[in-house]
This record gives structure tokens, C-alpha cells and sequence, in this order.
């Protein structure tokens, strides 16, 4: 599953140099870890059957007006946006108990909806292109490496 995410984050990447319908994606990996969080669980969920995906929302133990939004698999912390940050230039966090993800007091803990019915019917038709603009670069990256 790690491979997968690779390819999901490489995706967005390439939409983001063609320009995301969904305009604050353009930033990616910046400011947008919470629309990417919901794409990167969307994909999780529908093509890895993930059952158990949350989506963590912390406050920095050290600079109180940063927040981060991740996921969490069991205790598996899942994360394609934490380089935003000065304190890591890790693009992946694909591991138990991250040690970097604990800098952040969890404030909320969501089950992500992959309908993405909860955002303006508009948001929700810019994401879901945007969301199969990444799967069909994520396709072409797996055929690429399929021997």
C-alpha cells in the first residue's frame, strides 16, 4: 500500500502542474493537507477497501496556531503534505506511531466521507475531477512499473 500512495502523491503532483479544478489544490503540498487528506482517504478506502481510516486534525505542541490535518490507519499515520513544514522534508509518512506527527495534539478525529457530500455541490464537482485527473495518473505510473 505504501507503493500506492507514492503513486497517489506523484499524481497529484502532475495534475498540479496542469492545474487542479479545486484551486487551493494548486498550492499542493501547502495549505491544503485537509482537501488532500480527503482525496488521499477517498482513494484509500475505495481501492485499498480501507475500513478503518481516520482523518486527525492537530494544533503544534510548540507553535500554537499551526495545524495539521493527516490520517491514521489503526496506528498507521499516513501523510503526503507534512513537507510543507520546515521540520521535515519527508514527502511519505507511511509508518506506526509517527514520531513527527506526535508534535500535534489531536483536536478532532473524523471518519472521512468519500462522497465528499458534505462540501457546496460545486467544490464537490471540481473535487471529483480533480480525484479522477490523479487516479489516471496514478494508473499510468502503476502500468509503468508493471513489468
Amino acid at each position: 500500500m505504501y507503493q500506492s500512495v507514492k503513486y497517489f502523491r506523484q499524481g497529484m503532483l502532475k495534475v498540479k502542474n496542469e492545474g487542479y479544478a479545486f484551486s487551493c489544490l494548486n498550492q499542493f503540498p501547502k495549505e491544503c493537507c485537509e482537501f488532500t487528506s480527503y482525496l488521499l482517504a477517498k482513494y484509500l478506502i475505495e481501492v485499498h477497501g480501507l475500513s478503518n481510516l481516520q482523518m486527525l486534525r492537530g494544533k503544534n505542541r510548540f507553535k500554537h496556531k499551526q495545524r495539521h490535518v493527516w490520517l491514521r490507519a489503526n496506528k498507521l499515520d499516513i501523510d503526503i503534505t507534512a513537507n510543507q513544514f520546515s521540520s521535515t522534508d519527508k514527502t511519505i509518512f507511511f509508518e506506526p506511531n509517527s514520531e513527527w506527527h506526535k508534535r500535534y495534539v489531536i483536536y478532532e478525529i473524523e471518519l472521512p466521507d468519500p462522497s465528499f457530500s458534505h462540501y457546496h455541490e460545486e467544490y464537490q464537482e471540481d473535487f471529483l475531477q480533480d480525484y479522477a485527473r490523479i487516479l489516471d495518473h496514478v494508473n499510468e505510473l502503476k502500468e509503468r512499473a508493471s513489468p
